[in-house]
């Protein structure tokens, strides 16, 4: 955590309006915030006029230099879902027989302000943005309108909202920085834009004419990202509970997993009774972001005793009163019902899903093996038996990527694109056919769908948390099949 100059940029119409060279953009960068200061700085109450311009005043100019003269540090980013237009807007204008097509304004909607963290400055820095703040309007287009803050903080720059400024390539958003020079760069296109212009007659009203601006003069591109091993995860807890009572030796088996996880599932279910909160059914929507997605049942023998236990990861975001209804009936000790035999669930031991496993290791192996999400291939082009892991990946850490704005789809066109995405993060896999029979690892499946199990080694680059988090892949993720373990440090 290091001590930071804040500027805290929020859109009271939650969303921003920009875009470079015709691209919309997501988020505003450093060079534009550092823009509209100068703006400020030159158009406000504080400039002074020189001629026909209005001119910043020297300790201003100072402050806002500054911000040109330090690299940044990190953003502190919303989610953000970018919207953009196909079509062209024609307009009729003075002249009804002349409409003139112009291309729709860039929109991207934010959940919240984005705040921009440089160094620490001086004291006249501090005070010199702080005079200037009140006075930005807009940042990025005109009708992008805004309420900057300044202040002084801290930046905790693992912190899973947080997109530190990075070296070299690879994952992440590429923004534009100001670089020293950028002020004057400025400065002189504002004085080349007010020269006076050609005066024309009579016909159509002209079209458009855009104004020539400093462009990426003094600036340069810098990445942004999540630290390594920083990433939100889809489960906040991990309950661990033993199971009780002389477990038969079947269920011990590898493959009997997916079987005794639905064994525990109706038993918490029965335990209930009505009223079973949908997080637990697991059947309110198709989407993770309509609600706190679904509780995952595995089982495991990491206890000190190896004896085989049970646990529960609850999804981020379940209320509280269903996650008191869970807890109510484990705690009532349901009897769970393995063939002729019965067995109890212990006291559940509370704990994190992040980290869950004692070793921390950037490889994770297939505890139990998985059965991918999407059997066979697309028309055209590859698709291997790796491409089908990471594309598990992608629907285990569904709700994840689309809070970084990864939108959603169906139809292979979409999984091959998603499998691109996630390679592209740093996520890679390698899978190997089970030779024993797919349905053993699922728990159900429709009449004539094509199910293939796979033993996989998976790498989750950008996506990983700090420390071993809990995760299953593959159609049975959420009762029994696809958990992935940290693998021994002198591999499989």
């Amino acid at each position: 955590m290091a001590e930071a100059l804040l500027v805290r940029v929020a859109f009271p119409r939650g969303a921003y309006s920009g875009g470079e060279l015709g691209t919309p953009e997501e988020l505003p960068s450093p060079a534009r915030v550092h823009a509209a200061l100068l703006a400020a700085a030159a158009g406000g109450p504080f400039a002074t006029a020189e001629g026909h311009l209005l001119v910043a005043n020297e300790r201003h100019r100072s402050a806002v230099r500054w911000l040109e003269e330090q690299e940044p540090l990190g953003i502190v980013a919303p989610a953000t879902r970018l919207n953009t237009y196909r079509a062209q807007r024609y307009r009729l204008r003075a002249a009804p027989n002349h409409p003139h097509d112009t291309p729709f304004e860039p929109f991207c909607a934010l959940d919240g302000s984005v705040t921009y963290a440089w160094p620490a400055p001086s004291r006249a820095v501090i005070e010199g943005l702080s005079e200037l703040a009140p006075e930005v309007t807009h940042v990025g287009r005109a009708d992008s309108t805004a309420i900057v803050e300044i202040e002084l903080g801290t930046l905790e720059l693992e912190a899973p909202d947080v997109l530190a400024r990075l070296p070299g390539r690879g994952p992440g958003r590429a923004l534009r920085v100001p670089t020293s020079g950028r002020l004057d760069a400025l400065e002189t296109a504002y004085v080349e834009a007010l020269a006076r212009g050609r005066h024309g007659s009579g016909g159509a009203q002209a079209a458009d004419e855009q104004v020539e601006g400093a462009g990426e003069r003094a600036t340069a591109l810098r990445r942004f990202a999540r630290l390594p091993g920083n990433a939100p995860w889809p489960f906040a807890e991990a309950w661990r509970i033993p199971l009780e009572g002389q477990v038969p030796r079947w269920a011990l088996r590898v493959d009997r997993r997916v079987t005794v996880a639905v064994a525990v599932h109706r038993a918490i279910v029965a335990a209930i009774g009505t009223d079973v909160p949908a997080f637990i059914t697991g059947r309110d929507g198709d989407g993770p972001l309509r609600g706190a997605g679904h509780l995952a049942i595995h089982l495991t023998s990491e206890s000190e005793d190896q004896r085989l236990e049970a646990v529960c990861a609850l999804p981020v975001g379940v209320p509280e009163a269903d996650r008191a209804t869970l807890l109510d009936a484990v705690a009532a000790r349901p009897t769970v019902r393995l063939g002729g035999r019965t067995v109890r669930l212990g006291t559940p031991r509370i704990g994190t899903a992040v980290p869950f496993w004692s070793r921390d290791t950037t490889e994770l192996g297939t505890a139990v093996p998985m059965v991918l999400d999407n059997a066979g291939s697309p028309r055209r082009g590859r698709w291997t038996l790796e491409d089908g892991v990471i594309c598990s990946v992608g629907y285990a850490l569904r709700g994840v990527l689309e809070d970084d704005g990864v939108g959603w789809g169906t139809g292979w066109a979409f999984r091959q694109a998603l499998v691109a995405e996630l390679r592209a993060r740093g996520v890679q896999a390698r899978a190997s056919r089970v030779a024993a029979s797919a349905s053993n690892f699922v728990h159900r499946a429709p009449p004539g769908d094509l199910l293939v199990a796979v033993g996989a080694v998976v790498t989750l680059g950008d996506l990983a948390p700090r420390g071993g988090g809990l995760l299953a892949l593959g159609r049975a993720r959420h009762l029994g099949g696809g958990l992935l373990r940290p693998l021994p440090e002198n591999g499989p």
